[in-house]
């Protein structure tokens, strides 16, 4: 159903510069009871696009209209509006939804925000008066903006509502003066003092400013419709503002620097006071100070005398006014940090002095630890002292690495540095640096050798000759006092001297060596030749070894043996025992040996000397077994077998006894499958050997007894598993006798099989059985 609305047009529409249209039934308050009628030019939601649900209303192009849509819709809490397009304002919380200035000053013109209604309980007027005071609506805009101009043009439309209201006519609630007749002063916000001169009620503002009495007499007002009339005479009352004289108000920034904590601000007015009655009304409103600031203002007239600053910026707002004239202007007053008396840097260089040998040329010098008031600016390195020729360049860093200090001699660096004061302050640091010493080699041609015939050769060690550096070259000579003795000599230029053909005698051999830098360092040693010796080496097999069983090991040691030159070499091996051991490097003194069983072992050492003469001894060794320990059977542990297969092996040899086991027993359990046979007596061996098995569980049980009768039984489960091939098997019976069938016969068949064979596929043939009784032959 269409709703009808009545349009009502009164005289002072033209001042309202828009026409209005409201239901025919209804007027605005009854509407919007909630509504804050003010409207905010420039202003945004605190929240921005956080604020709450935005959702555009088409076709609506007019503040008023956008207000109406918002008061008629339950959810919408603000019409808020940006070039020509209507948006209703789902506010989250009435906090996100306060109206800001807007930080985008090209947009300010056309931005509109009208507060429809609340989302809580409390109005519009006691959610503002928390923190939206007149004063701080003033120091958002200075804030935001810092420009006087602009700031007065837009503090003038900081609040207004659909017939641009603006407060051009300033007055302080309560007092008496500041309004012309037939006005009174309207607050602005609540439980804020600053107002706006209004037209009282049933007067109007005509064209030229004045408050006349309103006449209704032409004016068709339908009954039902008073209050929405006193509401559109109320917006009328607003609607035609004032227009006073614009006054250039200005004071000049000041600035001072503690101690001095005392200024005077002074307003200049254009033009000055003319008429005595009408005298200017001066206000000084604080915008910012710093926090903790407990300064002290006084005022007189155009002047404010402030005491007690404290560091930091402090904005105030001085408003100059009387009945036809208003005008203001911002002042900031700066206030500095005292001066600093200003100390020189202290320079630190660390380490001051240091010392360094060549082949090093590297050194580090820091200076990063020097310290100044306010702070330090540059670093500057210069070379003031060091060896001829030496030109660096040296980088202007709080640290100084050096590489190439090549030459010997005393290094002095200067460093200034300066503050930010400009002041500088400097220091030197010394580096020395040391020639390179090269010390001569030592030479060492080993230890005097002593060698029997028929041994004549030997080699002559001299790799522990040593030098600072490295030594170059290596020289074996032959002493002249053995000029006539014969002898073969290799590899002289080299650490290790070959010689051989040695005749009976001594000899004197002579090694040089010489370092990088050509100096050398000689050492001699001498070979004796002894006739050869016939004495054999003293075999010595040690002590006679007594062992119990569970020990099966025991070490040989013939290291007491001997020879009056040298022995080369060992040979250990048994001579007789019960059982075979094994030895563990038999070719050593010492042996180990491994698997001895009960009984008496003899053992031989044979010791060979460089002369080859060959001398041996024996030892005994007895195993007693003084308590018999059961045997442990092992019949080897679960496990599983595919068919076909033509045997299961059942390995029980890991069965152990502390002496040995005499009798092997392997015995079906009643549980295990009958089918399989038992292969030559393997149940009475170490290894069952089972044949012709067929799918199933086998489980044997196997008993190991020792020489004195004890016993042990362990079981082992063995699963046949069936053929994963079955289906793909084929049983052929060859009516030929087996004995006639030779190998190529055989071969001829199976390739016959093979062609019926798909490709890709192998073939396998294996002789399932032979017929009883006819030796026929069954193949699969």
């Amino acid at each position: 159903m269409d709703t009808h609305f009545t349009c009502m047009v009164f005289l002072f529409l033209a001042l309202l510069h828009q026409n209005s249209c409201y239901p025919n039934n209804k007027n605005i308050r009854t509407i919007c009871p909630r509504l804050y009628e003010r409207t905010f030019k420039g202003f945004v939601p605190k929240g921005n696009l956080t604020a709450g649900i935005f959702k555009e209303i088409e076709g609506v192009s007019n503040v008023k209209d956008c207000v109406v849509r918002c008061c008629r819709h339950e959810q919408c809490n603000v019409a808020f509006m940006t070039d020509d397009k209507c948006y209703q304002v789902t506010c989250t919380t009435d906090e996100l939804c306060k109206p800001v200035l807007s930080p985008n000053s090209d947009s300010k013109e056309h931005v509109f925000m009208v507060l429809v209604k609340p989302t809580g309980e409390d109005s519009w007027q006691d959610v503002l008066s928390q923190d939206f005071s007149s004063e701080h609506l003033d120091r958002q805009v200075y804030n935001a903006l810092n420009d006087n101009r602009r700031l007065q043009d837009i503090y003038k439309d900081l609040v207004m509502d659909e017939s641009t209201y603006n407060y051009d006519i300033g007055c302080d609630v309560g007092a008496d003066i500041g309004c012309a007749p037939n006005e009174v002063c309207m607050q602005n916000y609540p439980k804020s003092r600053a107002g706006t001169c209004t037209c009282k009620q049933g007067y109007i503002r005509n064209r030229s400013g004045d408050c006349i009495l309103l006449d209704l007499k032409d004016v068709d007002l339908h009954p039902g419709n008073d209050m929405l009339t006193e509401r559109i005479l109320d917006l009328a009352n607003k609607s035609a503002p004032v227009t006073r004289k614009h006054l250039m108000v200005t004071a000049e920034n000041k600035e001072v620097k503690l101690p001095i904590n005392e200024v005077t601000l002074i307003a200049n007015v254009s033009p000055d006071d003319v008429n005595e009655d009408e005298k200017y009304q001066y206000e000084w409103t604080s915008l910012q100070q710093p926090d903790g600031s407990t300064a002290v203002k006084h005022q007189n007239g155009g002047q404010l005398e402030l005491s007690k600053l404290v560091e930091g910026l402090y904005t105030f707002k001085v408003s100059v006014s009387n009945t036809f004239a208003y005008g203001e202007t911002f002042v900031n007053v700066t206030v500095l940090p005292p001066s600093r008396t200003n100390k020189p840097p202290q320079v630190v260089i660390i380490p001051a002095n240091q010392t360094i040998k060549l082949p090093n040329t590297a050194a580090v010098l820091d200076a990063s630890t020097s310290t100044d008031d306010d702070g330090i600016v540059s670093w500057h390195w210069e070379l003031q002292q060091g060896p001829l020729g030496y030109q660096p360049e040296l980088k202007d860093t709080a640290t100084l690495q050096l590489n190439d200090l090549k030459k010997p001699g005393n290094y002095t660096f200067k460093l200034t540095v300066t503050d930010t004061d400009k002041a500088t302050s400097s220091g030197t640091a010394n580096v020395t640096v040391l020639k390179f010493i090269d010390y001569p080699p030592d030479a060492n041609a080993g230890e005097d050798k002593i060698i029997y015939l028929p041994h004549n050769n030997i080699t002559l060690n001299g790799n522990l000759s040593t030098d600072d550096h490295a030594i170059t070259t290596w020289e074996w000579t032959k002493s002249p006092d053995d000029a006539q003795k014969a002898v073969d000599m290799q590899d002289t230029r080299t650490p290790y001297l070959q010689l051989s053909n040695l005749e009976e005698g001594m000899y004197t051999f002579t090694l040089k060596v010489t370092d990088s830098a050509g100096q050398s360092s000689t050492a001699q040693v001498h070979v004796f030749v002894k006739p050869p010796t016939n004495k054999p080496p003293v075999a010595e097999a040690g002590p006679n070894i007594t062992i119990s069983l569970p020990q099966t090991w025991v070490v040989l040691d013939a290291s007491n043996s001997s020879d009056d030159n040298k022995i080369t070499a060992f040979k250990w091996e048994q001579v007789e025992g019960p059982s075979t051991v094994q030895f563990i490097n038999n070719s050593l003194s010492k042996s180990n040996v491994t698997g001895l069983t009960k009984g008496s072992y003899i053992f031989k050492v044979s010791v060979t000397d460089d002369n080859n003469n060959v001398a041996s001894d024996t030892v005994n060794v007895v195993v007693n077994q003084n308590v018999n320990q059961k045997p442990k059977a092992d019949a080897g542990g679960n496990f599983e077998v595919e068919l076909p297969i033509n045997a299961v092996i059942v390995n029980g040899s890991k069965s152990k006894d502390d002496w040995a086991i005499v009798k092997w027993k392997w015995t079906r359990d009643d549980k295990s499958l009958a089918v399989g046979k038992v292969a030559e007596k393997s149940d009475e061996s170490p290894i069952l050997i089972l044949t012709d098995v067929i799918a199933g569980k086998y489980i044997f049980n196997l008993t190991v007894f020792d020489e004195q009768g004890l016993s042990d039984t362990d079981t082992v489960t063995v699963v046949v598993k069936s053929d994963p091939k079955l289906l793909n098997l084929v049983e052929i019976t060859i009516d030929v006798n087996s004995r006639h069938l030779t190998n190529a016969q055989y071969n001829t068949l199976t390739g016959k099989l093979a062609l019926l064979v798909i490709d890709g596929s192998k073939l396998k043939v294996s002789i399932k059985e032979l017929t009883p009784r006819t030796g026929f032959i069954k193949k699969q």
